[in-house]
């Protein structure tokens, strides 16, 4: 016996609503385990072309096989940068002999000021591994771009103010851009999303 239209459309119904259902199941199984927000799907650039605190010419391709911790900031900040910068140094001392497959960097936002000699003093002194990233003015807003970084510089009589965004990334071995580390990400939540990114590597 042929089905009646009316019975077809009613299947077809359940159909449509089955289908959309099982995908949700499935977004809702694969879940994310990061700590941070994972900004995977975003696809950011990640594309920099600065010189580190030695001088030397960097892109994010230098730094390929390793775990990448980015942040930016600059060298007269009185709180949230020298804040981040001891607290990205918990973070690799709590991930122990793995901090070595780790990267920290930090991308001045302030190039006028923050010298390359001046970057080879004060990053390092949070911990030895850590580099200093600067570029040109043109540089440093191509790589503030390309993470979606906001800064502004202000002078104000004889003084010099910088406001810029707190947040930092975490970059996988091969380059792609996977968690937006707030501020307020303990080291211990940015130590188990490193661990997470290195057990899918």
């Amino acid at each position: 016996m042929l089905a009646s239209p009316r019975s077809t459309w009613h299947r077809a119904r359940r159909a449509l609503i089955a289908v959309p259902l099982a995908v949700a199941i499935g977004w809702a199984g694969a879940a994310s385990t990061f700590a941070g927000k994972d900004v995977t799907a975003q696809h950011l650039a990640g594309v920099f072309h600065l010189q580190d605190h030695q001088g030397q010419a960097r892109t994010l391709a230098s730094y390929k096989g390793k775990v990448v911790l980015i942040f930016f900031g600059y060298t007269h900040c009185p709180d949230v940068c020298p804040t981040t910068l001891i607290r990205l140094n918990e973070t690799m001392k709590l991930l122990g002999p793995t901090a070595s497959k780790v990267q920290v960097l930090w991308v001045t936002v302030d190039p006028d000021r923050d010298t390359q000699e001046l970057l080879s003093h004060y990053v390092p002194a949070f911990n030895a591994s850590f580099v200093g990233l600067r570029g040109t003015e043109k540089e440093t807003a191509e790589a503030t771009d390309a993470f979606k970084v906001e800064y502004f510089i202000t002078h104000y009589k004889d003084q010099i103010l910088v406001d810029h965004s707190a947040f930092g990334y975490l970059i996988d071995p091969n380059g792609q851009t996977r968690v937006k580390i707030s501020n307020d990400l303990a080291p211990d939540q940015i130590a188990h999303d490193v661990r997470e990114i290195l057990a899918g590597a």
